[in-house]
């Protein structure tokens, strides 16, 4: 730059002297107007130059110091953000990092930035700032934000095991289909003991464990509206206020209030429970007799197997809150044990048919045999099926007719063998 302050008046100086020359050479009146006329004249073109790069350099340092501060502004308003996200969805207190951070509002105000709802720069108090105090806010900000992340970390971290806790008592207290849930939350804690101490990282994985408790919350509503269903069909009971309760947790899930969702759930789960518990018994009962019947009148191996399987299921489901499952396995059952009785039937047909073909004397064969009719029983038994709600009277006809083709089964059987001989 010094170097140019030296060129230039050595330039002017210069262009003088060669006027001087042309005046005395060649005596020219056009010589004298060229002096006259340069000489202002570039004298005019330096100050204006001067003037455009100095408002120029001056323009752009405002902007740059203009997009620094709303830099910072924007950082502040997005870790405001992100800490009443903190306090809003998931309760956990960061009222000490906000109120650090009001030190940051200050300074920026200072800097002429207004955070207020909005953001306004006032280019007044710009023009007498520095870039050493935008880096003094910034340096501000990053220290507060350094001593409360870890603060922050610990608390995130304390709320995710109050969450993992909480489904653990809801899959002890009888909810089903959660184990995977639970081990996935399991899993982003062990991630999370590495995680970066930055509030939008910290933002990030709450808001995937708020994801996966709100996924499981989901999975225990449907057990408890099917379990207040079985309720109100197996055990004849007024599950009005169950219903009530299960509206709230629909409630509180949507308003992610998971921590009241939990609670309810349990408490819904729990008198579920109680209410069941005799019919569970009395349906876990019922549908052991109806397999060892099945079991009794099959013939083939691989439908005794089916049927023990089945029944082996049944012993499994041990807590009312299984409910359904259990009715499922009832249900299934009930399907197996109508084509067996059925089996039993055709059989009978068959054995009889020869029995009539080998014309036997009443003294021989003193029974009537059976009518093809007679399958309307099976028919019988199907709407049976379909339309009781309780396996109970089903069971009663089962083992009637069951009972009943059985012994004509080895009568036949043993009068066909008498008869061949």
């Amino acid at each position: 730059m010094r170097r140019y302050r030296i060129i230039v008046p050595l330039a002017y100086l210069a262009l003088i002297a060669l006027g001087i020359f042309i005046l005395f050479n060649t005596g020219s009146d056009s010589a004298i107007t060229f002096i006259l006329l340069f000489i202002p004249a570039t004298i005019v073109a330096a100050f204006l130059a001067r003037y455009l790069v100095t408002v120029k350099k001056k323009n752009v340092k405002e902007k740059v110091m203009e997009q620094d501060i709303m830099g910072a502004a924007n950082r502040y308003v997005e870790q405001m953000r992100s800490l009443y996200d903190f306090e809003d969805k998931y309760g956990i207190s960061t009222k000490e990092f906000r109120e650090e951070l009001r030190r940051v509002k200050e300074g920026l105000f200072e800097l002429g930035c207004v955070v207020n709802g909005k953001t306004r720069i006032d280019r007044t108090k710009i023009k007498k700032v520095v870039f050493a105090d935008v880096e003094w806010v910034n340096k501000m900000f990053e220290s507060i934000k350094d001593r409360h992340g870890v603060v922050l970390y610990s608390r995130m971290m304390d709320k995710c095991r109050d969450y993992l806790e909480g489904i653990r008592k809801l899959e002890n207290a009888g909810y089903e289909n959660i184990r995977g849930q639970i081990e996935k939350i399991e899993s982003r804690l062990r991630e999370g003991e590495n995680i970066e101490m930055d509030s939008l990282e910290l933002s990030m994985f709450m808001n995937e464990v708020a994801s996966i408790l709100e996924e499981t919350l989901r999975t225990c509503l449907r057990n408890a509206n099917s379990l207040e269903v079985e309720g109100r069909e197996s055990a004849n009971a007024d599950t009005s206020r169950i219903r009530t309760d299960i509206k709230i947790v629909e409630h509180s899930i949507g308003h992610g209030n998971y921590e009241n969702a939990s609670k309810v759930l349990k408490s819904v789960i729990e008198r579920l429970v109680e209410l069941l518990k005799d019919a569970f018994e009395m349906y876990k009962e019922d549908t052991f007799v109806l397999t060892n019947v099945v079991v009794e009148i099959s013939e083939k191996e691989e439908d005794k197997r089916e049927v023990e399987e089945i029944k082996k299921s049944i012993e499994e489901c041990m807590l009312p809150s299984q409910m359904r499952k259990l009715r499922e396995y009832g249900d299934a059952l009930i399907i197996k044990s109508i084509p067996a009785l059925e089996a039993v039937y055709n059989k009978i047909f068959e054995i009889e048919e020869e029995i009539a073909g080998e014309n036997p004397t009443t003294e021989v064969y003193p029974v009537e045999y059976w009518a093809k009719d007679k399958m309307s029983e099976i028919e019988e038994l199907k709407s049976i099926s379909d339309s009781y709600s309780d396996i109970r009277g089903f069971i009663h006809r089962y083992r009637l007719l069951a009972s009943d083709a059985h012994s004509r089964l080895i009568y036949d059987s043993e009068r066909l063998r008498y008869i061949a001989h």
